[in-house]
C-alpha cells in the first residue's frame, strides 16, 4: 500500500453498516481508506423501531443485533488491516439524522451501494437522495463486488483516479482526486463533456440539435479544453508526481463517466446541491453516475 503523499487526516473515516454483503465490501474499503489516510475507522451501526418503540424487548433485540453487526464488521476491519484503531458506535435515530451528524466529523463517510433496509443504502431511495444532496464530508459510495482500496491485482493493469470535471467549481472534486491518486501512486484521468441543447420544434415537441458550422464546434471545443486546463494546471503544480491526463468530450456527461468508470479505481465527481421538493439533490449527470458507475463514485460537496 502507498504512503499517503498529504498530511493525515485527524477526523476518522466513518462507515456505515448494516450486516449486508455491501456493507462488508464498504468495511474492507473504508479500512484501505483510513490507512491511506493515515487516521482512525469508525464503524457506525443505526437502528429505529418505529412503530414498535414501546416494546422494549423489541428495542433490545434490534440494539443486541446492532452490536453482534458491530463487532463483526469491527474483526473484519482489524484482520483486514492489522494496527488500525477501529471504534464501533451504535446510535437509536433515525438513520439519515444518523448519517447527517456523523458527516459533520468525518473526513470520509463510506457507504455499501445496497444494504438490508437502507442504512447503507439502496441508491434509489430516500437515504441515498438524502445523503448525497447532504453529506458534509465527501461521500463514498462503494459497488457490492468492489475490492477494497489497498489492494492491488498485478495481473490487470494499473487503474487511474477518474474525475468529471464541467468547470472552475469543480475544482474541490479535481483536487479530491489528485490526493486519491497521490495517497495510491495513481494516475488522474480528468473527463469534460459539452453538448448542445435540443431545440423545441414546432407544437411543442423537443428536436434534435441544429447542426452548426465546424468552426462553431471548434470554438466550443476549445473553450472547454481551456477551463479543463485551467483547473488541471495548479494541481499538477501542487502535486507534481501524479500523472494526469485531460480529455474534453462531446456527448451526455453522466454516460460518458459511466462507460470510462470500468477503468477507474474511483470515479469523482462534484455534487453541485440544488433546492428541490423532496429536500436538496444534485445534479442528473451526477446521479448517473452515483447510480451505475462501475467503479466506487467519490461524490465531493462544492457548495
Amino acid at each position: 500500500m502507498p504512503t499517503p503523499a498529504i498530511e493525515p487526516d485527524a477526523r476518522p473515516v466513518i462507515v456505515g453498516v448494516d450486516g449486508s454483503d455491501s456493507a462488508r465490501n464498504a468495511v474492507d474499503w473504508a479500512a484501505d481508506e483510513a490507512v491511506l489516510r493515515g487516521t482512525t475507522l469508525e464503524l457506525l451501526h443505526a437502528w429505529e423501531p418505529k412503530s414498535f418503540e414501546s416494546h422494549d424487548w423489541y428495542g433490545e433485540l434490534l440494539h443486541d443485533a446492532g452490536v453482534d453487526t458491530l463487532q463483526r464488521h469491527a474483526v473484519q476491519a482489524r484482520e483486514r488491516c492489522p494496527g488500525l484503531t477501529v471504534t464501533t458506535n451504535i446510535v437509536h435515530e433515525k438513520d439519515t439524522d444518523a448519517l447527517d451528524t456523523a458527516s459533520e466529523r468525518a473526513a470520509l463517510l463510506v457507504v455499501g451501494r445496497r444494504g438490508l433496509g437502507g442504512f447503507t443504502g439502496l441508491l434509489m431511495g430516500s437515504v441515498s437522495r438524502h445523503l448525497a444532496g447532504r453529506s458534509r464530508c465527501p461521500l463514498l459510495v462503494v459497488p457490492a463486488d468492489e475490492r477494497g482500496a489497498g489492494t492491488v491485482d498485478p495481473s490487470t493493469p494499473a487503474r487511474k483516479i477518474l474525475v468529471g470535471i464541467a468547470d472552475a467549481t469543480c475544482e474541490p472534486a479535481a483536487r479530491a482526486a489528485f490526493q486519491e491518486a497521490a495517497r495510491r501512486g495513481l494516475a488522474v484521468k480528468a473527463i469534460t463533456t459539452w453538448s448542445l441543447p435540443p431545440i423545441p420544434a414546432a407544437g411543442g415537441f423537443v428536436g434534435a440539435a441544429v447542426p452548426l458550422p465546424d468552426d462553431v464546434y471548434r470554438s466550443i471545443q476549445r473553450a472547454a479544453e481551456k477551463s479543463l486546463a485551467d483547473v488541471l494546471a495548479p494541481l499538477r503544480a501542487e502535486f507534481p508526481n501524479v500523472a494526469a491526463t485531460g480529455t474534453v468530450v462531446s456527448g451526455p456527461a453522466g454516460q460518458i463517466l459511466v462507460d470510462a468508470s470500468e477503468e477507474a479505481e474511483i470515479t469523482v465527481v462534484a455534487a453541485h446541491r440544488r433546492a428541490h421538493n423532496i429536500g436538496r439533490t444534485i445534479g442528473s449527470s451526477a446521479y448517473a453516475v452515483l447510480h451505475h458507475a462501475h467503479s466506487p463514485v467519490l461524490l465531493v460537496p462544492v457548495d
